[in-house]
């Protein structure tokens, strides 16, 4: 009874599912990817723009800007 249940399992294990595999091919953009010419030489590389420093910045104002009203009050 375990080997069959066990041959079942590694014969579904390798089939193959046409609903997942065409749910990996996905058109998803590609990070963009640092020339290895500079990881091997050593040099000086410039660091990815921060998504999220947009968004700190204008929560950092906000705190600010209601500190200084509490301040008033």
């Amino acid at each position: 009874m375990t080997r069959a249940l066990l041959l079942i399992l590694a014969l579904s294990a390798c089939a193959q599912f046409p609903e997942v595999d065409a749910g990996s091919r996905t058109n998803l953009p590609t990070p963009s990817l640092l020339p290895t010419d500079q990881l091997i030489a050593g040099v000086d590389q410039t660091a990815p723009a921060d998504p999220l420093a947009g968004p700190v910045a204008a929560l950092n104002a906000r705190a600010a800007a209601l500190r200084a009203q509490a301040a008033i009050q």
